[in-house]
């Protein structure tokens, strides 16, 4: 070690890993720190999306640094955060993908778009019933029977003693203010 302890800056890397290491002395940390962050940093942001992230994977290495600095064996501290580096950002690259790839099967998953079809034919059901008891008691009738349970128009006129004409009357009529009301939303529906 150099002769003045005070000023870090002269000390050479295995003099600061020693201080660092055996006497914790947290300015040869903070030296290290100095030396290697920036290096670190833009190696970092090369591989990430973000600053925010390449700053967060660099704080991470000196604080496992500090963590392990009794129990870690340093030969060449430039070596030792290179290959830290490459660790962190491999296990930052594998979270990141494997969370992609449960988003994915999020999107994909028959059974959350099911849930979430049948949530939303459940609201565009609650809105044509609430829609179709504005209209006339035999205008919903005519309209159900034709959506509902697919009868022809001559099935209704025949059950509901109506000419075909009436029945087409009716259905052409809850299907305007369905329109209406529903825009767009209805399209795929009628």
């Amino acid at each position: 070690m150099k002769e003045d302890s005070s000023n870090y800056s002269l000390y050479d890397e295995e003099d600061l890993v020693t201080a660092f290491q055996v006497s914790e002395d947290m300015r040869a940390f903070e030296e290290i720190y100095k030396r290697f962050w920036f290096k670190l940093y833009n190696a970092a942001l090369k591989r990430t999306t973000s600053q925010q992230e390449a700053e967060e994977l660099i704080q991470n290495i000196f604080e496992r640094l500090w963590a392990n600095r009794r129990k870690a064996v340093i030969h060449n501290i430039g070596a030792y955060l290179a290959v830290s580096l490459r660790n962190i950002l491999h296990d930052h690259t594998r979270r990141r993908m494997t969370a992609e790839k449960y988003r994915q099967t999020l999107d994909t998953d028959p059974l959350v778009n099911t849930t979430e079809e049948d949530v939303n034919r459940e609201l565009l059901l609650k809105d044509i019933d609430k829609t179709l008891r504005e209209l006339p008691e035999k205008t919903q009738t005519v309209f159900r029977l034709s959506r509902f349970e697919n009868k022809s128009v001559r099935e209704i006129a025949g059950n509901l003693d109506l000419t075909e004409k009436a029945v087409e009357y009716h259905i052409t009529k809850a299907i305007k203010l369905l329109r209406q009301r529903l825009r767009g939303y209805m399209s795929a529906f009628l």
